[in-house]
């Protein structure tokens, strides 16, 4: 009997916290937290709470971003193409304000939980993992 009662446990913690594959990502969307390690996986910033804003916005092709410090001062910006199948989101970037970003494309391995957009990979030597929902 308990081994009944610990499965159900199980399915309905289970089916409480659903993660998919992406499939659009169209639409606004604003950081929700975030966190970047180094290659050993210490921590060299994270960003939660009332941090640093991120906006970022998808079309069918297109991506732009913006983010601000968290006395709104502006810290960077930029644009430029994505494509998503199923789990793995790339992003070329065209335009921006930071020159070491220009003319890279990032890939990211991309799910959704619970509605927040998660998408986690390196990024320049860093270990990133960022939680994005829909903006209101």
């Amino acid at each position: 009997m308990r081994t009944v009662k610990g499965l159900w446990v199980m399915l309905i913690l289970t089916a409480s916290s659903t993660t998919l594959a992406c499939e659009s990502l169209e639409g606004a969307w604003e950081l929700d937290y975030a966190v970047y390690k180094d290659q050993q996986g210490k921590v060299v910033h994270e960003i939660k709470g009332d941090g640093e804003k991120s906006l970022k916005i998808l079309s069918a092709r297109y991506f732009s971003f913006i983010t601000q410090a968290k006395d709104g001062k502006f810290v960077v910006a930029g644009a430029g193409t994505y494509s998503l199948d199923g789990s793995k989101y790339t992003e070329v970037v065209t335009s921006t304000s930071m020159d070491r970003l220009m003319g890279k494309t990032y890939q990211f391995n991309c799910q959704m939980k619970n509605g927040i957009w998660i998408h986690s990979g390196s990024e320049d030597h860093l270990l990133i993992e960022e939680h994005w929902k829909r903006a209101k």
